[in-house]
């Protein structure tokens, strides 16, 4: 079986993270975000896969390659302008087999794949959707469905009286392809404001899978730092090992301490930082290449790729993007 990414955005909800980096290459816990996805399908015997590209396609292609580097086999589907999930998958559409794994680029999960492929398979649907049960359904889309798991309605980001239930669409789907009969091709299309319901409205078998795994989308820094966190404080286990100072705190390759510093985890270090004697970092999110100064206490932050934090700043609750410099005796946030 084939696995299909969408990774076409770009990730303006994580900006000034991604005005450099790519979404699907931030880094979680020393590891970009793609490499959780790649080992998620690698655990259940998913090796090729298609990715979905459209913002700067050739830095996608030219880190990713052809996916030996991952253990995956990569075909790539390039869209030469936005054309929406539904769009991104008919655009794919050569490259997928009669049955194919979906998901959304931005999804942090542990989900059982086997399960709901077999449970795509019992039920004879021509598509399957994940769905994750959440306390405020308000910013995402609501799916209703009876009491055998098919689908009834799709509510797209509902308010007030309209929320009657708390299963949302979860970003992760079983296709089979006969459902791209459904998608126009070359056109900007949502399979959750148009395909999906179209389907319900023709009786098609359309399932909803309840599923209670761990799940997280990580494209608004919120979510973003919670991803990091999750992962260091051991709520949710990836299917690799970062390296570990101590149970909550990961620092990465030549990354030198030049003197005594006091880091308070959950904390996540990045490769070839420098961090002065008497720094203090607690529940931050430090990129590669960062050099903080003497003295200096970074608190509940983000400090992106090569950013110079001189002496004896103060940094509380503050996003910082690439290769900012912030000068001595500095405040920033509370």
């Amino acid at each position: 079986m084939k696995a299909l990414i969408l990774i076409g955005g770009e990730g303006t909800r994580l900006r000034p993270l991604t005005l450099n980096t790519l979404k699907c290459m931030v880094p979680i816990v020393n590891r970009r975000f793609f490499e959780y996805q790649f080992a998620l399908l690698k655990k259940y015997g998913v090796r090729d896969i298609v990715l979905s590209i459209c913002y700067l396609p050739e830095r996608v292609q030219k880190e990713i390659g052809s996916g030996k580097k991952y253990g995956v086999r990569i075909s790539y589907a390039k869209e030469t302008q936005p054309l929406g999930t539904a769009g991104a998958i008919k655009n794919s559409e050569k490259y997928l087999d009669d049955t194919t794994i979906i998901l959304n680029g931005d999804i942090l999960t542990d989900i059982d794949l086997n399960s709901i492929v077999e449970f795509h398979k019992q039920k004879n649907a021509a598509a399957t959707i994940a769905l994750h049960k959440v306390d405020d359904p308000a910013s995402y889309g609501l799916v209703l469905a009876d009491n055998a798991g098919k689908i009834t309605k799709f509510l797209e980001k509902p308010k007030g009286s309209d929320i009657t239930a708390s299963w949302i669409n979860a970003g992760i789907y079983i296709f089979d392809k006969k459902v791209l009969d459904n998608i126009p091709a070359g056109v900007n299309c949502s399979v959750e404001r148009q395909v999906f319901p179209g389907m319900i409205e023709k009786g098609e078998a359309l399932f909803a899978f309840k599923s209670k795994a761990y799940w997280l989308d990580i494209g608004k820094i919120k979510e973003y730092k919670q991803a990091n966190f999750d992962i260091l404080d051991g709520r949710f286990r990836p299917p690799f090992k970062g390296a570990y100072l101590t149970k909550n705190i990961s620092v990465g390759e030549k990354t030198v301490f030049e003197g005594k510093s006091v880091i308070k985890g959950p904390v996540a270090i990045g490769s070839n930082c420098k961090i002065g004697a008497g720094a203090e970092i607690g529940h931050s999110i430090i990129w590669d290449g960062v050099r903080i100064g003497k003295n200096s206490v970074i608190h509940d932050s983000i400090i992106s790729n090569d950013c110079n934090i001189e002496d004896d700043c103060r940094i509380n609750g503050v996003v910082i993007g690439d290769r900012t410099k912030v000068t001595k005796h500095s405040r920033m946030g509370e």
